[in-house]
C-alpha cells in the first residue's frame, strides 16, 4: 500500500474584505486513477496536511480542486505514513 500526503497550504474566501471559512472539494489523483475525494472546510492560511493510503501502482500524482474562494494544495508521495508507519519498502 503507497502513501500520499494532501496539503491545504491556503483556503479562505474574502467576504467585505474579511478573510472566512469556505469549503473545497479536493481530488486526488495517481496517473488517471482517482484515489480519494475529500471535503475540506474552514479556513487556513498555514499548511495542513492529510495522509491518505492506496493501492492504484505508480504514476504522476496530481490534485485537482473546486473553491467557492481561495485555495491553494499539493500532494507528494511518502515512503513512509508518520500516522501509522506503514511502509511499503
Amino acid at each position: 500500500m503507497s502513501s500520499v500526503k494532501l496539503t491545504v497550504r491556503r483556503l479562505y474566501k474574502l467576504q467585505e474584505e474579511r478573510m472566512v471559512n469556505t469549503r473545497a472539494t479536493a481530488r486526488v489523483y495517481v496517473g488517471e486513477t482517482l484515489i480519494a475525494t475529500e471535503e475540506i472546510t474552514g479556513m487556513t492560511e498555514s499548511p495542513v496536511s492529510k495522509y491518505l493510503h492506496h493501492r492504484a501502482g505508480d504514476g504522476a500524482l496530481r490534485v485537482e480542486w473546486d473553491c467557492e474562494g481561495i485555495a491553494d494544495m499539493a500532494v507528494s508521495e511518502m515512503q513512509a505514513c508518520p500516522c501509522c508507519q506503514h511502509d511499503e519498502l
